[in-house]
């Protein structure tokens, strides 16, 4: 079964919670971007899974694996997939570089400005991954260590 028809089935089936977690999984899997054009617009896939506030945007992300960077010793990664980081934390200057296109320029299109991000997503580290006092950043591109 290819990408399409997978996502045909889901949006035929009732949007029950394992259709969420499909879509949930898809975000995971090809990024919030291309599921949500899979649902016709972030619009209607923030109503498929019932998220109405950037805070639960946010708790899309609070299983991430949390990983020591190989390259260098002051960066933990936080990913599903290797190579594909969603956020890196500098321990060396406690920024956290947040992945733009996935976490906060949704968050942007919501209508929240960067001060307003920012104070969103430190709230939300401090309480998800216990990074407490972490300034965020908007990494744009592809998150790579070179990008820091």
């Amino acid at each position: 079964m290819n990408l399409q028809e997978s996502i045909r089935r889901i949006l035929r089936e009732e949007i029950s919670q394992k259709g969420r977690d499909k879509l949930i999984k898809m975000i995971k899997t090809i990024g919030i971007k291309k599921t949500a054009k899979a649902v016709g617009g972030t619009d209607n896939l923030m109503k498929i899974l019932n998220i109405d506030s950037p805070m639960k945007f946010l708790h899309l992300f609070d299983d991430l694996d949390v990983v020591q960077s190989e390259e260098n010793p002051y960066f933990t990664l936080f990913r599903y997939e290797k190579g594909k980081n969603m956020m890196i934390y500098n321990k060396k200057n406690e920024d956290v570089y947040i992945n733009y296109e996935e976490i906060w320029k949704p968050l942007i299109v919501v209508g929240l400005f960067n001060p307003d991000i920012q104070e969103l997503t430190s709230e939300w580290l401090s309480n998800v991954y216990n990074l407490r006092g972490a300034k965020t950043v908007p990494l744009l591109g592809r998150p790579t260590m070179d990008a820091i």
